[in-house]
């Protein structure tokens, strides 16, 4: 297996780069990748993280798990990139040199619309073919706002009315399947609508199922800016269990730690809790906490500490982060919120 300038022999791990992007006075922008080769044949799993600059704890995954006795137990290979995104790795933010826009936002549309070939883009793309050609599944690691709860999110499939015979359905199952043995509660990306509006779709765990049907999901490690040990031992862990599901490594899967106590008896959809009116925000919940719909979630005071609005929970779920700081603007955002579904389909029609 050779992914740019790793080519990894059987039973052993290479270390290379990928060339995104040539500098303007020489030199070239590089993404390390690792790659460790199993002595017998078997699926490829990737391993992506750091597409968001500012998310780090998703490296020491890869470390941590793409090694010699790695290699030298499993049947396929695992493809480890440290960084997507090594500008935003060295300055520390979110996006990259090369584009404004959320990075996670540029990879291949399954439309084949909204391509504007920016750099990024042609970046994102070079990456992806790589993915296309050799994947059979990818986890690509992130983390949350600060003193997020972990968790994993499940992107919605897209699909023409033609296609709900199909195959897609086992696609969906066989992500889900992947997604229960790295064993973070699972979280339903957003509807349709939200999706495309987003282009949420364009994530890369959206663009390996809409675009190349590759199972795959994106797992969210606690908050940004910082590596917590505890999450990072449990994503560890969570992957060899991906590879035991592929068939790649023998064994019982590992007990999971548990790094959150947010609840796996219903199924939730991500959404967001929004405040009509400018303020000082004031918690009335954690992250990972239960609420019923109706519930107060935070409130929003003035400068003396008087509450002008309570934000209520509009259904049941619990929050997963909230917005960094105290000061809340009119329309913005207050917390992300995994909201109660019912018999919700991540296979949906798009027209």
């Amino acid at each position: 297996m050779r992914i740019g300038t790793a080519e990894a022999r059987r039973g052993g791990v290479a270390k290379g780069y990928l060339d995104l992007v040539s500098f303007p006075t020489g030199g070239t922008e590089k993404a390390p990748v690792m790659v460790a080769h199993g002595d017998e044949d078997g699926p490829t799993l990737w391993l992506t993280a750091n597409v968001h600059g500012n998310e780090v704890a998703g490296i020491p995954v890869i470390h941590r798990t793409v090694t010699e006795e790695l290699a030298q137990r499993i049947r396929g290979t695992v493809v480890g990139v440290v960084t997507l995104n090594p500008s935003g790795l060295r300055s520390a933010e979110r996006t990259s040199h090369y584009d404004a826009r959320d990075p996670n936002r540029l990879f291949p549309d399954f439309r084949g619309e909204r391509a504007t070939n920016s750099t990024q883009e042609l970046i994102n793309g070079k990456i992806f073919r790589h993915i296309e050609r050799t994947a059979d599944a990818l986890v690509d690691l992130h983390c949350s706002n600060v003193g997020s709860v972990p968790f994993s999110i499940l992107d919605r499939l897209l699909v023409g009315e033609d296609e709900l015979e199909g195959d897609v359905h086992s696609l969906v199952e066989r992500r889900n399947a992947v997604a229960d043995a790295f064993g973070f509660t699972p979280i339903h990306g957003s509807g349709v609508e939200r999706t495309v509006e987003e282009e949420l779709h364009r994530s890369l765990s959206g663009a390996c199922m809409n675009a190349a049907r590759i199972p795959a999901f994106t797992a969210e490690l606690g908050s940004d800016y910082i590596v917590e040990s505890r999450v990072v031992e449990a994503a560890v862990i969570g992957v060899r269990n991906i590879m035991r599901e592929l068939g790649m490594l023998d064994g019982e899967r590992e007990e999971v730690p548990h790094v959150t106590e947010v609840p796996d008896d219903f199924p939730v959809r991500r959404t967001s809790l929004w405040s009509p009116v400018s303020g000082l925000l004031r918690k009335r919940v954690e992250p990972g906490d239960v609420v019923r719909e109706g519930d107060a979630v935070a409130e929003v005071t003035d400068s003396f500490g008087e509450t002008k609005h309570v934000v209520e929970a509009h259904r049941d779920g619990w929050v997963t982060s909230f917005q960094l700081g105290m000061g809340i603007e009119e329309g913005s955002l207050v917390c992300y919120y995994a909201e109660r579904v019912e018999d919700d389909e991540l296979v949906e029609t798009y027209g």
